[in-house]
């Protein structure tokens, strides 16, 4: 089987490509997956990278580039790591983008990249996808030692995923919305095993299992597939409705719960 090198960035048109020549030029027998290259936030990153992480074959390899400080004395992270036993490779800045996912490991080595040997000869300061982080991948894929290519580190950056629980209100925050317009909090699903009805933004919504279990155009609260709380609207954009953002705060204020 191929091995896998998977892309996720905030690189929008040509430039994945140019990554993607890079990864081919080193290893031509590599399969590469696009996740996706339209993020817009660090922390919306980081929601992606890790519900997508169980759902990809035993080594592959995550390349992951949304790094507003790319060229800064940020340290670049290598993470050889196991979820439910399978092993997965990280490649990222550390902001903290890759620490979702490294929470779901069962264990995990992180390693900071130094050796320039596995960089590319001229490393721009404004393009380390191309000249540092694909070449990685890439040799990582071809059978070269994470320890020949990093060091072993026991820190790194950690993001601050905003949650809180009062009596009769959970809030949240917004970490992504799908090109649906729905609306996907940090609030766990479990969170609203046994509520009916909460309040957000002075609108009274129930909460279903499903979006057809409402009229086309009503609003819905629902356990989402990557198991975080959604708002959403049959038929509609939830987020343009509410006018809701990535990072904004959600209040869910309880109604009505099961006895």
């Amino acid at each position: 089987m191929k091995k896998i090198i998977s892309l996720l960035t905030d690189f929008g048109t040509f430039y994945p490509a140019i990554m993607k020549g890079v990864i081919f030029k080193i290893n031509p027998d590599v399969e590469i997956i696009d996740i996706t290259h339209s993020v817009n936030r660090i922390k919306e990153g980081a929601f992606l990278l890790r519900s997508c992480i169980n759902y990809f074959p035993d080594g592959t390899i995550f390349v992951v580039v949304v790094d507003p400080g790319v060229g800064s004395r940020r340290n670049i992270l290598i993470v050889d790591g196991k979820i439910d036993n399978s092993p997965k490779i990280l490649i990222g800045p550390d902001n903290g983008i890759l620490s979702l996912a490294i929470a779901e490991m069962d264990s995990y080595k992180v390693y900071q990249a130094f050796n320039k040997k596995y960089f590319l000869k001229d490393v721009s300061r404004s393009f380390h996808g191309r000249d540092i982080f694909a070449p990685i991948a890439a040799h990582i894929s071809k059978g070269v030692s994470i320890d020949e290519i990093g060091k072993t580190c026991s820190k790194f950056e950690k993001l601050d995923i905003f949650l809180k629980i009062n009596s009769r209100e959970i809030i949240g925050e917004v970490l992504y919305i799908d090109d649906f317009g729905d609306i996907i909090t940090s609030i766990p699903n479990n969170l609203i095993n046994d509520i009916k009805t909460v309040e957000f933004n002075d609108r009274k919504i129930n909460i279903y299992d499903t979006y057809s279990d409402v009229k086309k155009g009503d609003l819905l609260v629902l356990k989402g597939s990557h198991g975080r709380v959604e708002l959403a609207m049959n038929a509609g954009n939830a987020a343009k409705f509410l006018g809701i953002d990535i990072e904004d705060k959600v209040t869910l204020k309880v109604i009505n719960a099961y006895s």
